[in-house]
């Protein structure tokens, strides 16, 4: 006569536990990493500036304060950025250079 086996045994519970450690740990080693940037930072608002003016199809200048120095952008309804070599910013999409 067989048997039916109900319920788990302590090794599956076991090995459910430590694969929900390790996602957990996962999951907190990379939140960490997120840095939210403040709306002050350059390619914060060379990004917004570029959304506006996909939107309403029309060129924008405005200036940036980078390290205490005002520097002027112009974002243009192509999509291209205009900026100066102080921001940091890649001319075409607006994405910083130094970014890993």
């Amino acid at each position: 006569m067989m048997r039916t086996r109900r319920g788990v045994t302590l090794v599956e519970l076991l090995v459910t536990l430590v694969v929900l450690g390790t996602i957990a740990s996962v999951a907190i080693v990379a939140a960490r990493r997120i840095q939210s940037t403040p709306d002050s930072d350059p390619a914060t608002v060379v990004s917004e500036s570029l959304r506006v003016t996909i939107v309403e199809s029309r060129p924008i200048a405005f200036q940036i304060e980078v390290r205490g120095a005002l520097v002027e952008a112009m974002v243009n309804p192509d999509g291209s950025v205009a900026v100066d070599s102080a921001i940091h910013l890649e001319a075409l999409t607006g994405r910083p250079i130094d970014a890993h």
